[in-house]
């Protein structure tokens, strides 16, 4: 019931013992290896993004992606790279046919601060909460500030420490490969300080990562405490050099209890 508390923790050392690697966090791989997926490109994510709705597709593909975090690996550069791709699926069927207008979105576990890149000026709110780890929490704020410049409605949580919504509505929380992730312990934590304080739950997983049982356990317990599932999208990851690639879900919840 751990999940993938090791790597974060071993992740959080090794950048304790390490000089900067902001600026090529990109190919950090032994700090930042699992929020990049590294340099393939991921034409089925962008192929159903572009059927499912074609005009956020259009916008979230036409987005300025700088060469932050390419230091050292400049040839490397891709416009839209794996993680990119992925990104835009995930974005495109969350907002389809979705309210674009928020007050506060909370996204749990921010990677890199992608998503953040990809909505700006597209989707609108008032306040993006990220809650992070520490580490991740200074790459978050290192590249947002590169890459969108004004980060004023962005708030960089530690979720060790800071977490409190008890005055605070949230109207929607992004946990895309994340929340899955945590150990059951802190996925606990999470779920009663933050998502439920939220009208909406946006959950991504791999089906079968860090283990079966542990993502069943956790999806039970979402729909057994006020949560209906909206809407859905399952997929096959087609990867090349891969035989099985990863079964994904992205799941949006309605919190039947929310005041």
């Amino acid at each position: 019931m751990n999940g993938f508390k090791d790597i974060f923790e071993s992740a959080q050392q090794e950048y304790a013992n390490s000089d900067n690697l902001k600026e090529s966090f990109r190919h950090a791989n032994h700090i930042y290896g699992f929020c990049t997926n590294g340099d393939n490109e991921d034409k089925q994510s962008l192929n159903y993004a572009n059927i499912i709705n074609k005009y956020l597709f259009h916008s979230f593909t036409q987005q300025p992606k700088s060469l932050v975090g390419y230091k050292g690996n400049e040839d490397k550069y891709l416009p839209i790279s794996d993680v990119d791709a992925k990104h835009i699926l995930m974005l495109t069927f969350l907002f389809n046919n979705n309210n674009l207008i928020y007050d506060r979105i909370v996204e749990i576990g921010g990677g890199f601060g992608n998503m953040g890149r990809l909505t700006n000026n597209i989707i609108k709110y008032n306040y993006w909460d990220i809650i992070d780890i520490p580490h991740m929490l200074e790459l978050q704020r290192f590249y947002l500030e590169h890459e969108i410049k004004d980060i004023s409605k962005f708030s960089f949580i530690d979720g060790f420490t800071d977490i409190n919504y008890e005055n605070k509505s949230i109207d929607l929380v992004i946990a895309t490969h994340s929340l899955s992730e945590l150990s059951w312990d802190v996925f606990i934590k999470y779920f009663h300080n933050v998502i439920t304080k939220s009208k909406y739950l946006y959950f991504g997983y791999n089906k079968l990562c860090p283990s079966q049982q542990l993502v069943h356990f956790k999806l039970e317990y979402i729909k057994s405490n006020g949560f209906v599932l909206e809407k859905y999208f399952d997929y096959t990851e087609n990867i090349s050099g891969y035989e099985n690639g990863a079964m994904v879900s992205y799941d949006l919840y309605r919190n039947v209890l929310y005041p």
